[in-house]
């Protein structure tokens, strides 16, 4: 399996999170090829400030990974996901803005042509590695682990299509095929407050507070999620809170079902320890 990849700005300083994808890409033989000269997406942010300059920007990232002869690419972060989802979705309906981005394009040698595919890495472990793949790596069956899943706003939305947009439930299979158990909670895909927790620390903290309130009620003593950023706010924003919930990456969770070494996933850089809820794993 091979891929192209982007891995935003945010992937190699996420807690953990590179660490865990390394060893289960060493695991399975998953190859995801990075874009070589890659530039920041842009995020979300951009499109509201100026449009053209969000899509010249990721319409290199796209010429960049055609030229490289990739015309599906994996990305790991749900704002990379949505703005290249957006980004290609507008630029194969508009060839008059692709002949405008190809002309800053050419002084790299560079163009762009054609749609791509997005995909999350969420999506890849579960479609494309066979569940009888997983069953067979797993090494313990967790059971008696409350995994509560959250997915962020920007995933299923305004999609729709990988999943329900409103109650999605692809992560949830994903923990349950891995042996933990999902628990049923209704913050999946309420927003954790993403760049705003750093500008509005306040306001955001109200967010995080209700994820984390609504995950208790329901019995979850692990959160996890696929973002790094959302990664971020639920880990660092539970400060002050009397025991407060670990926040690591599916991808940790999904070592340690497979016998990953907890050294090699990253786990010790999480702000909450998850060693006194999975300390027979560690």
């Amino acid at each position: 399996m091979k891929y192209g990849f982007f891995p935003g700005c945010s992937y190699s300083s996420a807690a953990g999170y590179r660490e865990s994808i390394d060893a289960i890409n060493r695991l399975f033989g998953i190859q995801l090829v990075e874009i070589p000269d890659w530039n920041c997406c842009g995020a979300t942010a951009l499109f509201s400030l100026n449009e053209f300059k969000a899509l010249a920007l990721t319409g290199r990232l796209f010429a960049l990974s055609q030229a490289s002869g990739f015309r599906e690419i994996v990305t790991v972060c749900n704002a990379c996901y949505t703005t290249l989802r957006k980004a290609n979705q507008i630029l194969s309906n508009n060839p008059e803005i692709v002949s405008k981005i190809n002309e800053d394009l050419s002084k790299e040698g560079l163009s762009l042509e054609g749609e791509f595919s997005v995909r999350h890495y969420l999506d890849v472990l579960y479609n494309d590695v066979p569940e009888e793949t997983w069953s067979e790596n797993l090494t313990e069956r967790l059971k008696d682990y409350e995994v509560a899943c959250y997915y962020g706003c920007q995933f299923t939305r305004p999609w729709g299509d990988i999943d329900h947009m409103e109650q999605p439930t692809i992560l949830d299979r994903f923990i349950e095929r891995l042996g933990f158990l999902p628990v049923d909670h209704s913050a999946r895909t309420i927003c954790c407050g993403a760049s705003h927790a750093i500008s509005y620390a306040k306001e955001c903290r109200l967010l995080i507070s209700r994820i984390i309130r609504e995950v208790r009620a329901k019995g979850g003593r692990v959160i996890t999620t696929i973002c790094p950023l959302c990664q971020f706010n639920l880990d660092s924003g539970q400060k002050g809170i009397s025991n407060p919930i670990p926040v690591p990456f599916f991808t940790q969770l999904a070592g340690l079902a497979l016998g990953i070494n907890a050294s090699e996933l990253g786990l010790d850089k999480l702000l909450v320890p998850i060693n006194r809820i999975l300390s027979r794993k560690l």
